[in-house]
């Protein structure tokens, strides 16, 4: 499941120390902030659009290009 949160400080720090408490009774969570998000859904975005042009780059070209 995936989900997206906009809540306060103090609720966020609220939620992120439940979170911390499930992962020490052995619960697999994975916490992404905001700019891994976009970084990630940039690669997705742009590994598609080649895709439908038909060009590829490697994967240490585009970690070059998307760290700029």
């Amino acid at each position: 499941m995936t989900l997206h949160l906009n809540a306060s400080e103090s609720v966020s720090q609220k939620i992120l120390s439940f979170l911390e408490s499930l992962t020490k009774h052995g619960e697999s969570v994975e916490i992404i902030d905001d700019s891994l998000y976009k970084y990630e859904k940039n690669g997705i975005l742009r590994g598609l659009n080649q895709i439908e042009n038909g060009k590829f780059s490697s994967s240490e070209e585009l970690l070059e290009e998307l760290n700029r």
